[in-house]
């Protein structure tokens, strides 16, 4: 077929997904520049405008790792896209239209060098040139190493617990040349190329339009274009789904998430550990391994506090410290050095740092107080003293020292008895200054675990009386499957699951439980046969199930890493409500589900669903999950309003901490109406666990496992 003569004719060169992606690229990557340039070379004249333009070298690392976050999360999206082609829509991973490089690419380059030398003609390009196929591989290159080093230099911490310690000489040395030959090459000849060149000059606006007239496709890529005119349907305008630029969205949002970071100055308790003179650099210590030791340590530190008249000044009052022997020799701590606990108070001056209860007693989950209580210091509650307040800077609580002005005497070692909640009424009461509910609640149980951090716990009615439905639900369901004939129809019922349970380990240690997970991954969590049927479904199916999927995931995780390492303050950390990683993916991943929810009844309202006979069930549990979700961002914004989070934490519940702002406005006691709507939440939630088993939501639990015997019989 001849090729067309029209030049106005306009074919569609990149679709929106990819000029979006780029557009993304392009600001991160100027933004990453223009941040670490003042940072690596800070004595440049330049260097003091652009960091203050940032805010401070400390702002510019934040925005630093904004960027970065951004830039991680537009390449995993590329990788997913591709995938998507690749797997979805079959398209081919190689061929003359493909990015990878091919035999042809290094023949352009030895035809194009020997035109430049006047010894031939210039080389006929495909779809991408061979410098173009280039700087896509550049990109890929640049996250392994820029970004590899990058993240070692960003949490070093976590990797020098596996890596030595010159190997963040290294991370630095790569991370700051290797980005500068990246600036270097995308300003001089990525910029060239695409746009400077005499062929483009002054700009190829195809990467910003997506398209490119006929006669440009004709000059700069004339083997693609032999093939359009042999492939006219090529020539249509190539579409992205809008699901996927949802995820660019998303992706947005998350590289905010990456960035935000809030520096502080040294407390009271560093700095005094700084400018103390400790005495045992001149004291032997006694050996506190040792009941010898123990006992020694202890009597030295009586000799001065079990005199009545030892005292000392608090705001020029005089408070006591003296300890009554006798009451101390009936403590659970009695045989415990004195300082074990009140570490650092063998100094000059003579002051001891916070107790570091933890280091011996680990750190408790929701089961055991019903709330982590992260955010409340342990001699707040385990202390007999009632007197607590809230720390207006930080949101933490602790005991007070003083009352009315006058200081307390803290030297009782008697803890508070928690065999009721007697001891829990120093801040579970109306009208109280910490913004604890009025009430002490249940603790979340398991029917929680599928969005919270929760115990494997059942102490409340609701959580009983749902666990018992679902529990009835599924020995229905099983009873009902195992009517049916597995293998010979005179087995039993102990047969037929002897039988099942050894075929699940024969697969579980063989070569087809890779296959199982394959076909878990793309068929049950990405939803393959959905996406095949319908975009519009699979994006509203993506919405509820995966958010859900993943909030449960994490949440297991949680659960098994505190159990694991009850004594670690970074997994203790985690499970703190207003740790900026999981109060941002709590709000977003809930978010998502909500907006799936939302979009299913507008799809049933427009009619656009054919299973008419299950449309009362559908409007029903959709309408639970959403009511689920609505009153949890309602108890999270109370639980932030009461709680006076500070606006550096409160910031990444970006869905909870505008909720409380609105309920603010509102002169209600927020503390009284805080129980109601936990129990809502609580109920609404038990309600759903209750009838998944009886409704048609149950096929969230059986269509995977159905999915997965299925692949396992085709395989056979």
């Amino acid at each position: 077929m001849s090729m067309k003569e029209d030049q106005r004719e306009v074919y569609w060169r990149f679709n929106l997904f990819h000029r979006v992606i780029h557009l993304v690229m392009m600001i991160t990557f100027l933004g990453l520049a223009l941040t670490g340039l003042p940072l690596k070379y800070p004595e440049a004249f330049w260097a003091k405008g652009l960091v203050a333009l940032w805010g401070g070298v400390k702002g510019a690392g934040i925005f630093h790792r904004w960027f970065a976050g951004m830039t991680f999360g537009y390449f995993i999206l590329h990788l997913l896209y591709v995938a998507y082609d690749l797997i979805v829509l079959k398209g081919k991973l190689l061929g003359p239209h493909s990015i990878v490089p091919s035999r042809k690419d290094f023949q352009d380059l030895y035809q194009h060098l020997l035109y430049f030398l006047g010894k031939g003609s210039p080389p006929k390009f495909g779809r991408f040139t061979y410098w173009e196929k280039f700087d896509y591989w550049a990109v890929f290159w640049g996250i392994t190493f820029i970004g590899g080093s990058g993240l070692l230099l960003w949490f070093p911490e976590f990797f020098s617990r596996f890596l030595p310690g010159f190997w963040f000489n290294i991370a630095y040395t790569i991370h700051s040349d290797e980005a500068l030959l990246a600036m270097g090459f995308i300003f001089v000849v990525h910029l060239f190329n695409a746009h400077l060149r005499a062929s483009v000059f002054p700009m190829d606006k195809s990467i910003f339009t997506g398209q490119m007239e006929a006669e440009k496709i004709k000059e700069h890529h004339p083997l693609e274009w032999e093939d359009l005119n042999r492939n006219p349907h090529m020539k249509e305008k190539r579409r992205v789904r809008k699901d996927l630029l949802l995820l660019v969205v998303l992706t947005l949002l998350t590289g905010f998430f990456h960035g935000v970071t809030y520096g502080r100055g040294l407390t009271d308790e560093e700095r005094m550990e700084a400018e103390k003179k400790l005495c045992l650099r001149c004291h032997r210590q006694p050996n506190l391994k040792t009941n010898e030791g123990v006992m020694t340590s202890i009597l030295f530190c009586m000799n001065c506090h079990e005199k009545k008249d030892v005292v000392k000044q608090v705001n020029d009052k005089t408070v006591s410290v003296y300890i009554d022997p006798q009451e101390y020799s009936k403590t659970i701590h009695r045989r415990i050095a004195c300082v074990l606990c009140h570490q650092g108070i063998a100094s000059s001056p003579h002051r001891t740092l916070r107790f570091d209860c933890a280091s011996c007693h680990g750190y408790h989950g929701s089961g055991t107080a019903h709330d982590p209580h992260r955010s409340v210091a342990c001699e707040a509650c385990h202390h007999e003293s009632k007197e607590v307040i809230k720390d207006p800077k930080t949101g933490r609580i602790g005991l007070a020292k003083t009352k009315e002005g006058f200081p307390l005497k803290m030297t009782s070692h008697r803890l508070a008895e928690f065999k009721d909640h007697e001891a829990c009424n120093k801040c579970h009461f109306p009208k109280n200054q910490v913004g604890a509910p009025i009430v002490v609640l249940p603790a979340k149980s398991l029917i929680c675990m599928g969005c919270h951090s929760s115990s494997i716990t059942l102490n409340d009615p609701i959580s009983i009386v749902s666990i018992l439905f679902f529990l009835i639900g599924i020995g229905a369901t099983l009873t009902f499957w195992f009517q049916g004939t597995v293998v010979d129809p005179s087995f039993t019922f102990g047969e037929k699951l002897s039988y099942l349970g050894e075929k699940a380990w024969q697969i579980l240690f063989s070569r087809k439980i890779f296959r199982i997970l394959k076909v878990f991954v793309i068929d049950v969590l990405l939803l393959r046969k959905i996406l095949k049927e319908s975009v519009s479904r699979w994006t509203i199916h993506s919405l509820i199930y995966l958010p859900i999927f993943l909030r449960f995931v994490i949440g297991w995780i949680l659960y098994l890493l505190m159990a694991a390492f009850p004594m670690n303050p970074k997994v203790a950390m985690w499970l703190d409500k207003n740790h900026p990683t999981f109060a941002f993916l709590h709000d977003l991943l809930g978010l998502l589900i909500l907006l799936g929810a939302l979009a299913a009844i507008l799809r049933r309202i427009k009619g656009k669903t054919e299973k008419v006979v299950s449309m009362g069930q559908d409007y029903g549990v959709v309408s639970l999950i959403g009511a689920i979700l609505l009153t949890g961002f309602w108890v999270e914004g109370m639980r932030i309003l009461l709680t006076a989070l500070p606006l550096s934490q409160a910031l990444s519940s970006f869905i909870g901490y505008p909720v409380s702002l609105l309920l603010g406005l509102f002169p209600v006691r927020w503390e009284v109406v805080y129980p109601y709507g936990w129990y809502a939440h609580a109920i609404l939630t038990g309600a759903l666990v209750a009838y998944l088993p009886f409704s048609k939501m149950f096929h969230i639990l059986i269509s995977p496992l159905v999915v997965l015997i299925k692949s396992l019989m085709e395989e056979r």
